[in-house]
């Protein structure tokens, strides 16, 4: 393995070669990456003097997306940067329906019309959304599409099983135990025939099998794109992992980055396995070569430390590399033990709020766990908003992104209204309260009139001025659609209605409707925002923070308990307690300055184990208790 720097430029020959690079938290991986794309660009022909060809990089995430685009600025133009869904529809999908449809038939003898366009469901919504059940239930099943009563997330769970694929190379369907074997078939022509939708697991699916059903697709891809990185590459899963392969087999030359002891996604089929294993056979038209990017430059050494402690049985460790302004913030934040806090006694609570308000993160397993450290709300309603979180378990929706970002599921936007309509008419802004409107209405359509805004202004302080912390969020939007009824909110003046539950929204339509309008503000503001101060470790991959406090309690599927993780950690396993191990490295490794481990459960025998195995940490004083 070839050690080398954030700043090292692969030379020509280098890249002649399929690249491995190890890199962990801090070292500067993103830099390393952009970097060498932007010489990739200067200096090779095929790239700098082709207006066809461009290098591929795939990301995890769309924010990554927006960062590498970001840092590359002119050099983007010549750079395909994509999650590898994206990647999949734009260059396999969209181009290649005709392949698609002949896939579809030989694989499910399902015939897809000719002049149906196939491509993606709507990020954050389901693939049925927006279309009336009869409609479906009329075209699966004329003669009894009265006694139907499937629901369209039951209907939007028909769809090909990836891991049935994965392990025995089986094309098939999976079948809910609600819906009756002769109607998927027709369900699933449905979707794709009429919708014309594939689901996140089906473009894996396709995207996989019309590359290796056609050859000339995957010369195509080889020829557009001489090299493919792949950052995080330790997230990804057997059929993407597939896909890259049979790309790299020849011509294109492949670049992966990432860190085995941050792999936390098994439950979408990543393992580390993939990434130390990747490429290393003899098929392929070229070797390749594995460095290591030394160094932390994002974390203090007592923070790195603690996170060399947990990866102890890996032969990768870190040294931090971290630069100050000057030799005095270096003294003081370098003196900065890890701290941990031990037991909910009023010294941790108030020192959690504490940090929380000095612009610190909580992070934890799991949404559950997180909503437990809003400070201000009942516990009722924490575990109001556990039941509602949980409600979207196994379903397309992320929610905290669907309320920060997407405000497509019915409730949330008539929350997102109702609050900013509630902000403001607190601050007086004519301007923001027809902004609010923009969530149901183009600008045009909005009445501007004078009287429409005194008779508006009128409603909202009947509703705002006496609001109290325990009122319900949807009585105040279901009291706003009576007021509004009297007035013009279009050009048309047509009746303007602010829908609050869809179908969709039937399964946990009682939980929102328990949330008051103090819960409603904080999750909206506080805990599911761009600002959010609580969230999980999936959450907070790739980002980082001064202060960070990692609470991570094993759940019974991680098949461990915290005594056991600290104990003895192990973190390059495919075990389920080695997966906890890497959340635990993940979430510590966000933090740059400062770090705090809480663990609720407080005892003496505990504590004492935690110095015991902690001993080699705290005889330098990298560590310290509050309980």
């Amino acid at each position: 393995m070839v050690k080398i720097n954030s700043g090292d430029l692969l030379s020509p020959e280098q890249r002649q070669k399929h690249i491995k690079v190890y890199a962990g938290p801090g070292a500067g991986k993103t830099h390393f990456l952009v970097e060498n794309i932007k010489n990739i660009v200067r200096t090779d022909d095929r790239i700098a003097k082709s207006k066809n060809r461009q290098i591929l990089c795939i990301t995890y995430t769309n924010a990554a997306v927006g960062e590498i685009t970001s840092r590359l600025d002119k050099f983007s133009s010549n750079v395909y940067i994509s999650t590898i869904h994206g990647f999949i529809i734009e260059h396999i999908i969209k181009p290649f329906q005709a392949e698609l449809k002949k896939i579809i038939l030989e694989d499910f003898n399902i015939t897809i019309k000719k002049s149906k366009k196939i491509t993606s469901q709507i990020e954050g919504l389901g693939i049925l959304h927006g279309i009336d059940k009869n409609e479906i239930f009329a075209y699966i099943d004329k003669t009894n599409a009265s006694t139907l009563t499937y629901s369209k997330k039951i209907m939007a769970e028909v769809e090909v099983k990836i891991d049935e694929y994965i392990a025995n190379s089986c094309s098939k369907i999976y079948i809910p135990s609600k819906i009756d074997i002769n109607h998927i078939i027709p369900i699933k022509k449905y979707i794709w025939d009429e919708v014309g939708k594939l689901t996140h697991n089906e473009i894996l699916y396709f995207g996989y099998r019309i590359i290796q059903r056609y050859p000339l697709v995957l010369y195509s891809l080889r020829v557009k794109f001489p090299f493919i990185f792949i950052d995080e590459f330790q997230d990804t899963n057997p059929l993407q992992v597939l896909i890259l392969k049979h790309i790299a087999k020849k011509s294109t030359t492949i670049g992966v980055i990432g860190d085995v002891a941050q792999s936390i996604y098994s439950f979408q089929g990543a393992v580390p396995t993939q990434f130390s294993g990747f490429i290393s056979d003899n098929s392929y038209d070229r070797e390749l070569v594995e460095y290591y990017i030394e160094g932390n430059r994002r974390s203090t050494a007592n923070i790195v430390s603690f996170c060399n402690w947990i990866r102890q049985k890996d032969t990768l460790k870190q040294e931090s590399i971290k630069e100050y302004s000057t030799e005095t913030d270096k003294k003081n934040i370098e003196a900065t033990p890890v701290c941990f806090l031990l037991g909910n006694s009023k010294n941790v609570d108030d020192e959690i709020r504490q940090i929380v308000s000095d612009g610190g993160v909580v992070l934890t397993r799991s949404w559950a766990a997180t909503f437990n450290y809003i400070d201000g709300i009942s516990n009722e309603q924490k575990e109001n908003l556990k039941n509602i979180y949980n409600s979207y378990y196994n379903s397309p929706v992320d929610l905290r992104a669907e309320i920060s970002e997407h405000n497509n599921i019915t409730w949330v936007r008539a929350f997102r209204f109702i609050l900013n309509l509630q902000e403001a008419h607190s601050y007086g802004s004519v301007v923001d309260i027809f902004r609010a409107f923009y969530l149901y209405l183009l600008p045009s359509e909005i009445n501007t009139s004078v009287k429409f805004i005194f008779e508006l202004k009128k409603i909202l302080c009947e509703l705002f001025n006496d609001i109290k912390p325990e009122t319900s969020p949807v009585s105040v939007i279901e009291l706003f659609n009576d007021k509004i009824k009297h007035i013009s909110c279009k050009v048309d003046s047509s009746q303007f209605d602010i829908p609050v539950f869809s179908e969709y929204d039937d399964r946990l339509k009682s939980y929102v409707q328990q949330v008051n309008w103090n819960t409603a503000h904080k999750l909206f503001t506080e805990v599911f925002s761009n600002q959010s101060r609580y969230m999980t470790v999936h959450q907070a991959k790739g980002l980082e923070w001064n202060k960070v406090i990692v609470s991570l309690i094993p759940n019974r599927f991680d098949e461990t308990s915290i005594d056991k993780f600290y104990a003895s950690p192990c973190v390059m396993r495919e075990t389920s307690a080695d997966e906890f191990a890497r959340m635990y490295y993940v979430a510590c490794s966000r933090a740059k300055e400062q770090l705090f481990i809480h663990i609720p459960q407080k005892n003496g025998d505990f504590q004492a184990e935690i110095i015991r195995n902690l001993s080699s940490l705290i005889s330098t004083s990298q560590l310290k208790f509050i309980i």
